[in-house]
């Protein structure tokens, strides 16, 4: 993500931005040869120890570290006082083109936020089968996404990551039946809480599997674009997400039937040039269990696991709904 990011933010007098990576992990746990080639902000300079014990305890790792993110924006912030404008990102993003654009959006902006969706999604799929996922599920996860938040410096961004942190320094749990979606269910009340704020629906922002059905992406040249389903305005892609294209349990790249990967050869090249470029970078890091987190991530279901689950739940929602006669 940062050498994506460093390639198209670069000046043409050869300056180019700060990329600071925030690690929610132990420094300790990286391998003795590693060396990264931007700053690395460990959370242990951030929280206390206590402060690192009490949410560790709490949470799972994923939710361990949403519940950190508005901490290591604001820390940026103050590492770095002359900074007027800041690009949150998550690792799985990729960016494509020049961000001029994102510049040019916070102009006159606090904050931006990607909508998940910018138009209404079909119930049903050709085929009369129900369509996964439909509108619900993103009111159970939540409107925007906070893989990529862009600031200006302000009062009003200020007041903003002290209300997110408030929220969920307690609440970055991941339980829908509580309303609760890690540190992006907040984000729904932001547009109307603070002054300011973009919401961003250019078709070449976030590109991601969730809005690939309504566009249609190819590729020119060196270049990917992008145009909108059933129009012919066409822009280049700026950037965009492949979450859950390596990790089966994030994002939902196994578990929708939108965009049926068969029919969109464009997509498929896009995702093979994706991991192709991964797969150049240096500094490749092993996976190891993570320092912080100590609550078990729930299982993810998949196959026979998840249609018995399935099966289990109907009888018992029919036991539920089922009339008994009362014995006096």
């Amino acid at each position: 993500m940062g050498n994506s990011f460093i390639r198209h933010a670069t000046q043409p007098d050869g300056t180019s931005p700060t990329v600071l990576i925030g690690l929610v992990d132990d420094p300790n746990q990286l391998p003795a040869d590693f060396s990264s080639p931007y700053p690395v902000l460990p959370i242990s300079d951030i929280l206390t120890k206590a402060e690192l014990r009490t949410l560790s305890g709490m949470y799972t790792p994923t939710e361990f570290a949403a519940a950190c993110k508005p901490r290591f924006i604001q820390e940026a912030f103050r590492r770095y006082p002359s900074t007027t404008t800041l690009i949150y990102a998550d690792p799985n993003i990729r960016f494509y083109s020049s961000v001029a654009p994102i510049q040019a959006e916070l102009a006159d902006a606090t904050m931006l936020l990607t909508p998940f969706l910018t138009r209404k999604q079909p119930d049903l799929l050709p085929d009369d089968q129900p369509a996964w996922p439909d509108e619900k599920f993103f009111q159970n996860i939540g409107l925007y996404s906070s893989d990529f938040l862009a600031f200006r410096r302000s009062a009003e961004t200020s007041r903003f990551l002290n209300w997110w942190q408030d929220r969920i320094q307690q609440r970055a749990y991941l339980n829908y039946c509580e309303g609760l979606c890690i540190d992006q269910i907040w984000l729904m009340h932001v547009p109307v809480f603070f002054a300011g704020v973009k919401v961003i629906k250019h078709l070449s922002w976030h590109l991601a599997l969730w809005n690939l059905p309504d566009r249609v992406i190819r590729q020119a040249g060196n270049e990917w674009l992008v145009t909108g389903l059933g129009n012919t305005h066409t822009e280049t892609i700026c950037f965009a997400s492949f979450k859950g294209l390596f990790n089966m349990d994030e994002g939902f790249f196994p578990n929708q039937n939108r965009v049926h990967l068969s029919e969109r050869p464009y997509v498929v090249a896009f995702l093979n040039e994706y991991k192709r470029f991964v797969a150049s970078q240096e500094n490749n890091i092993p996976v190891i269990p993570t320092a912080y987190g100590r609550q078990v991530s729930p299982v993810v279901l998949r196959g026979w696991r998840q249609t018995a689950v399935q099966s289990l739940r109907s009888i018992v929602d029919f036991i539920d709904r089922l009339p008994l006669p009362v014995l006096r």
